[in-house]
């Protein structure tokens, strides 16, 4: 029984991370970064995100994505748009069940939340903010220190408009993909738990992604994160192997062209 149980929680595993890597495709692709090398980099980045605490791997999210896209740009802002939907999907899932029937909404969420309406706050205003001050400079007296505000400026038009190309026309399958990971996860890790004879809620998970943002202790984290890197650092030799034997003679970059 057991044995057919953590089959069924292995495959609910991966499922989740087929989503979750489909969620970042969906985002590079425009990229034209091929897909047999691209599975490979996110798993590779996921298990560093694993085995690195306080989600400190992103750095070296940032750096893969950057030299298999073509640029820290993409990668910076691919693994920023990445984050931003993920977190979105969690907080839409925490903070209702926190404030209707948990009772009280801890520290980490609240600054989940605060990080997502900044974000969407800057996304929103800054359009009409960039025409403002682009004006008022352009206008104002010309001088050394007006150019360099307007090169700033131009500066974050640019990366505006590209992570508005890297959303436009994908923002619900983004969250869908989000929604879905999320849920499979909770599922994932209250059957682990209970595989281990343990109960769980979904105010169990809130502690687990507490744990993860603060560093306090969760009953069943580190036997949880042990197993799935070891899942995913097998996941990761065989198709890395997999790349590496089968892959074409033309590089991304002369994909790309």
């Amino acid at each position: 029984m057991k044995i057919a149980t953590g089959a069924v929680i292995l495959l609910v595993f991966l499922i989740v991370h087929l989503i979750k890597m489909m969620r970042m495709y969906l985002i590079v692709m425009d990229r034209k970064v091929s897909f047999d090398r691209f599975v490979p980099a996110y798993l590779r980045t996921t298990l560093v995100n694993l085995v690195i605490p306080y989600k400190l791997g992103e750095i070296y999210r940032v750096a893969v994505y950057s030299r298999i896209s073509g640029g820290f740009k993409t990668g910076f802002f691919s693994v920023l748009v990445d984050r931003f939907f993920d977190t979105l999907a969690l907080v839409l899932i925490l903070l209702p069940y926190q404030l209707l029937i948990s009772g009280g909404v801890t520290v980490p969420t609240i600054l989940l939340a605060v990080f997502e309406v900044v974000i969407v706050f800057a996304y929103a205003v800054f359009p009409s903010s960039y025409t403002f001050l682009n004006r008022y400079i352009i206008t104002s007296r010309e001088s050394k220190r007006s150019m360099m505000a307007l090169a700033a400026l131009e500066t974050v038009n640019g990366w505006y408009t590209y992570v508005r190309e890297l959303v436009t026309g994908r923002y619900g399958i983004l969250l869908l993909f989000s929604l879905a990971a999320w849920i499979l996860e909770i599922t994932v890790l209250a059957g682990f738990t209970r595989l281990f004879g343990k109960t769980f809620s979904v105010a169990d998970f809130g502690a687990y992604i507490e744990s993860i943002v603060s560093g306090a202790d969760y009953d069943m984290k580190y036997l949880y994160t042990v197993t799935s890197a070891c899942v995913v650092a097998a996941l990761t030799v065989i198709f890395t192997v997999r790349y590496l034997i089968v892959r074409p003679k033309k590089t991304d970059k002369d994909f790309a062209k």
